[in-house]
């Protein structure tokens, strides 16, 4: 298997929140962006950095004042908590990029498509930042069973989750094709070259916060005694 390349994805709008969901931080002082890229790190250490995809330079900002950010360079930081101390790369989808890289207004697939504009030949292990409880264990699944061009998460609706995911070249690649049609949403790609979706081991897993009451919820299931994996 090609060597996986972890990216966040942080780039919303964050609507419903009314904040940026990647400041959020759910019982504890470790902002979700610090705790998930430290997922995607050990998840992937094979990697030389981890990719954060942003709107824009001013999204930056709170990002960098963060504590657990110790140094900014040329769009590259250093995070460090504890003793585990690492670069982040930070790829931005929306106005200052080239023109012909500008996905603004795209919704999520803006982040996929500034990641693969950076890189066209990888393959991402994609996680959106609104999902608290993503795992070590969790992406671990996700490579065991990787077997498709684009293999994700699905939850107990029977829908898939296409920002927890894996995505080749070959499934960026279509979902370019398709934005240039007017077909915005990453979960057609899914359908479109039959992609894997698989359930998670532990449901928590896939619980995203769009909404206060949803971070509500969050720390209140981040108390709960929770199965070993």
């Amino acid at each position: 298997m090609p060597t996986l390349k972890p990216l966040l994805l942080a780039g919303g709008h964050s609507s419903r929140m009314g904040t940026r969901k990647e400041l959020l931080r759910v019982s504890s002082d470790i902002p979700l962006f610090v705790n998930l890229l430290i997922v995607l790190r050990e998840a992937c250490p094979k990697s030389e950095v981890v990719c954060l995809s942003l709107r824009d330079h001013d999204s930056l900002k709170a990002i960098e004042n963060d504590h657990h950010i110790t140094a900014v360079t040329n769009n590259q930081l250093i995070l460090n908590h504890g003793t585990t101390t690492f670069p982040v790369h930070v790829v931005y989808d929306g106005p200052g990029v080239p023109s012909e890289h500008d996905s603004s207004g795209i919704g999520p697939a803006a982040g996929l498509m500034a990641a693969h504009h950076q890189d066209e030949g990888a393959h991402w292990l994609v996680v959106a930042c609104d999902y608290p409880f993503i795992s070590v264990a969790a992406l671990s699944q996700l490579r065991r069973e990787w077997t498709a061009p684009v293999i994700c998460f699905e939850n107990k609706d029977g829908f898939c989750e296409p920002l927890l995911s894996i995505w080749s070249p070959e499934a960026l690649n279509a979902l370019e094709e398709n934005i240039q049609k007017g077909i915005l949403g990453p979960s057609a790609v899914v359908k479109q070259l039959r992609g894997k979706m698989i359930r998670p081991l532990e449901e928590r897993w896939i619980f995203n916060v769009n909404t206060p009451g949803d971070l509500e919820l969050a720390s209140n299931m981040e108390a709960e005694p929770q199965a070993s994996s």
